[in-house]
């Protein structure tokens, strides 16, 4: 059995549907293999603050509790286990209707007095101990959000044809993740006699999603988040995860080679490498190039066919210009903004849709486990758009941008985002933080609590061809200066408010090989220049200036 982390569960998806298209194609020799499974992170010793248990891990002990939450809950088990050198208590509760939460609490004096909550990944459907924050010395907690099943799978936000099943949808998207800092604060209060001193939340994606509606709906369960890739728009960027599809079937009638999008994508990169003053084959900020395949006639030949993928035909350099553009309606007009120039189309332009968007639109949107993707075209695309909008917003969307009861609290929030996710649009997190910016005073009120960090370059979450380890890949780095977690306790414990963060690209994307680069990631909208003098592969070589 594979097993794979929540933060890591949509890399996998991605690769998965590149297979899976890949296979209903007859394979070949553009079908990419599944990415390795990541390396266990390394166990830190944690500092002992002297926080012992009182209560003893068993279900008599700390599994006798009664906890309050909004439904009945009950407490399943309470088992001892390790980590390394660490030793925990693994409590599992469910809160009715069936929210299962599984809470690791440190033991021996291994606490350090706070608790981190661990986001999910896609649709979730699966809890584990959270056991990496148990090492680190925090109480760890992770959920099922409400439901069991295959983390690609939407099945459970429809009751019935017809019927949406409101009650799952709200659990998944906010209860749940609400009710983790519930139990985990009672937990510690009975394990150790006191709540924690903090509490974090720690994810990506799916988990920067959840992260973001504790800020937005539960202002006061956490006090540090760190929100990656958020995907707060799930009801826009998954509409558009559909659009490649439509429009490689409304202007070719096939789908666009693997080799072909990839000659396409390296075209972008080299049209506008050196605009940033160095050429490492990195955008800084991919809004800035408007390189049109069409035109190209390096790769855009009238005599190239569709079997030949040294080139394209000009309806594929139009078809690789449109996915870049954006969805747009009948009109025109641009819903929602297109995989940046930069970034890999393949997850969204293979064989069939990225299988999250088809899976909203059947469950969540038209109630419908029949409904049919490639029905869509460019005259009711616009009409999906909308009822998509209409049926998930209000319950999935998360880019309310009034964080104020959130900065009352004293909360902390650092957003990081790869420029070439090619699955959430990082167009869609800049617009979020312009919007904050809009409803809070300004980038300067903003920024004394929430920071936004762009890395050029990185793929969803991590992965790429930029630097992109700075420990929110589950891998813990030496100081607060290279790992984006450790720089939020900083700056909620200390005040400190990070102005960089170090970013670095490993052979192979392996920690334990050598550093080929590093990198420094910069508030935003600040972009890390070249100083004119140096090696480029070393980020003192380079400052955060203003673009």
């Amino acid at each position: 059995m594979i097993s794979i982390t929540l933060q890591n569960k949509f890399k996998v998806a991605a690769a998965l549907t590149l297979v899976l298209s890949a296979a209903a194609c007859g394979g070949g020799s553009d079908a990419p293999a599944l990415p390795p499974a990541p390396a266990p992170a390394p166990t830190p010793t944690p500092t002992p603050v002297s926080i012992s248990e009182i209560k003893a891990c068993s279900m008599t002990g700390v599994g006798a509790a009664v906890l309050s939450t909004d439904a009945p809950t009950t407490i399943l088990d309470a088992v001892p286990g390790t980590i390394g050198s660490v030793s925990y208590c693994l409590v599992k509760v469910v809160v009715a209707q069936a929210v299962n939460i599984w809470v690791t609490l440190p033991m021996g004096g291994a606490w350090n007095g706070d608790l981190r909550s661990q986001g999910g990944g896609v649709f979730a459907g699966s809890v584990a101990a959270e056991t990496a924050a148990a090492a680190a010395g925090y109480i760890g907690v992770q959920t099922d959000t409400g439901h069991s099943g295959f983390f690609l799978s939407g099945a459970f936000g429809m009751l019935s044809p017809g019927v949406a099943n409101v009650a799952l949808q709200e659990d998944f998207a906010f209860r749940s993740e609400h009710l983790m800092a519930v139990v985990g604060k009672q937990l510690a209060r009975v394990f150790y006699g006191q709540e924690p001193n903090t509490s974090f939340w720690y994810g990506c994606s799916t988990g920067g999603r959840q992260g973001m509606m504790m800020a937005q709906r539960y202002p006061e369960d956490y006090d540090g988040i760190l929100a990656g890739a958020p995907a707060i728009h799930w009801d826009r960027f998954q509409a558009l995860q559909i659009w490649p599809q439509v429009v490689m079937r409304q202007d070719l009638g096939y789908v666009l080679s693997a080799a072909k999008q990839t000659l396409a994508t390296n075209a972008a990169i080299a049209s506008c490498d050196t605009a940033d003053g160095v050429t490492d084959g990195l955008l800084n900020d991919p809004r800035q190039c408007t390189y049109n395949p069409v035109g190209d006639t390096a790769i855009t030949k009238d005599t190239c066919t569709q079997a030949d993928d040294t080139c394209l035909t000009r309806i594929e350099a139009g078809v690789m210009q449109k996915i870049w553009g954006g969805a747009r309606n009948a009109s025109g007009v641009q819903l929602w903004p297109g995989t940046e120039r930069g970034a890999t189309t393949l997850p969204m332009a293979g064989a069939v849709p990225f299988a999250a968007a088809t899976e909203q639109a059947k469950y969540f949107v038209y109630l419908d486990p029949n409904w049919d993707w490639t029905t869509l075209t460019y005259a009711n695309y616009g009409a999906f758009f909308d009822k998509t909008v209409a049926m998930v917003g209000p319950v999935l969307g998360t880019d309310n941008p009034d964080l104020s009861a959130f900065k009352a609290h004293g909360g902390k929030l650092i957003n990081y985002h790869g420029w070439a996710d090619p699955l959430i649009m990082p167009e869609g997190t800049t617009q979020y933080y312009e919007a904050m910016n809009s409803k809070l005073g300004g980038a300067a009120a903003v920024n004394t609590f929430a920071r936004l960090f762009m890395v050029p370059g990185m793929g969803h979450c991590s992965g790429g061809d930029g630097p992109n380890a700075f420990g929110q890949d589950g891998v813990p780095k030496a100081d607060a200066d290279h790992d984006a977690f450790k720089a939020l306790v900083k700056w909620v414990k200390e005040g400190a408010a990070p102005d960089q963060i170090v970013a670095t690209k490993y052979t192979g994307d392996d920690p334990t090989q050598a550093v080929l680069r590093t990198r420094p990631l910069c508030v935003y909208p600040k972009v890390a220049k070249y100083k004119g003098n140096g090696n480029t592969d070393d980020a003192a070589s380079f400052s955060c200036e203003a673009p």
